[in-house]
């Protein structure tokens, strides 16, 4: 072999590994990119993100998306409150305190024992079946002198006559009432005095048919049970005697004042007693 011709296979070697270390070197170091292998992006006027396939790619603010509001209404999650229940604390007498039924006087004095009993209440004093006796006694003899006869009074007369002789003045009557009015002084912590239908009322105790004009006081509401809680003086069973909002509602009925005149249909009243 001549000296020319290695020097040929030196030099050919040679371009060889120069050739292969450019390729590699420009592989490495990206020197032929050609079109397409990049995505130019623009995200805003005047801004642009390049990405390369062989990068991460970048992290873009997504916009926020408001959730479109149905105009189907969505039942509440919220929790209803419970119904309110007051009960005051009233003291309690019967209209006829020693059983005395047989008595006119007694069998008549539903009126006059539910203001004596309002009357202690507004006081916050207690009273004995003794002193209740005695106190419907004077207050009969008062509406004889005053009036000419202890009778049937309407709410608007029962209220007067409460007025008049206790001289308490801290009182109201409301007429064409219905329970929902009744509840709404006792849930403020009134006391209410209301004329009734005995004989709707049908309560157990009373002596049959029972009283068509009758007056009770109100003294508390169960809103779990939907009732009212009474002291029904027309019975010794009265003291908190529990009737059905419904029934209760039906049996509401002023009467005029006299003996045994008949009703209106569909009047009715109260009597709110406020505390001193």
């Amino acid at each position: 072999m001549t000296s020319s011709f290695k020097k040929s296979i030196i030099t050919i070697l040679i371009l060889l590994a120069l050739g292969s270390g450019f390729f590699w070197l420009a592989k490495k170091y990206n020197f032929f990119r050609t079109e397409g292998e990049g995505l130019l992006v623009s995200s805003s006027p005047g801004v642009s993100v390049s990405y390369s396939p062989s990068a991460t790619p970048a992290k873009t603010s997504l916009p926020s998306i408001k959730p479109s509001i149905s105009s189907t209404p969505r039942p509440s999650l919220i929790p209803t409150p419970a119904p309110q229940s007051i009960l005051l604390d009233v003291p309690f007498f019967a209209q006829a305190p020693f059983g005395e039924w047989s008595d006119p006087l007694f069998q008549n004095a539903c009126e006059e024992a539910s203001i004596i009993m309002a009357w202690h209440w507004a006081n916050n004093t207690p009273v004995t079946k003794d002193q209740a006796k005695q106190e419907i006694l004077a207050l009969t003899q008062f509406e004889d002198q005053t009036y000419g006869a202890a009778t049937d009074r309407s709410a608007a007369d029962t209220a007067k006559m409460f007025k008049d002789y206790y001289g308490y003045q801290n009182i109201t009557e409301r007429s064409g009432i219905s329970t929902g009015d009744i509840k709404q002084e006792i849930l403020k912590g009134h006391l209410v005095i209301t004329p009734v239908n005995g004989r709707i009322l049908k309560n157990p105790f009373y002596t049959p048919p029972g009283p068509d004009h009758h007056m009770l006081v109100i003294i508390g509401y169960d809103g779990a049970t939907d009732e009212f809680i009474t002291n029904d003086v027309g019975t010794r069973h009265g003291e908190k005697y529990r009737y059905a909002a419904s029934r209760f509602e039906a049996a509401l009925q002023d009467y005029p004042t006299g003996n045994d005149l008949p009703s209106i249909p569909g009047e009715t009243a109260m009597i709110v007693v406020l505390p001193k």
